[in-house]
């Protein structure tokens, strides 16, 4: 099963860890979410359509991770 990790304040699953790596985004070497959504963004508008996609998956799902850690409710 795919669960989620806590790596420093960012929490993420193991199929998106490997994923990043392969755009050579390691998780480890970031301490927040918003470092990793950075480094999508610096490099997404150079992919495929298919590579585009799934970094786009990624940086959604940890956008929503991020307003639910930081949330009042």
């Amino acid at each position: 099963m795919d669960e989620l990790k806590k790596i420093g304040n960012i929490l993420i699953k193991d199929s998106e860890i490997n994923a990043l790596k392969k755009y050579d985004i390691i998780v480890n070497n970031y301490s927040s979410i918003d470092e990793v959504l950075f480094q999508i963004d610096l490099i997404i508008d150079d992919l495929t359509d298919e590579e585009y996609d799934e970094l786009d998956y990624i940086a959604t799902n940890l956008m929503e991770r991020k307003y639910y850690m930081e949330t009042n409710k």
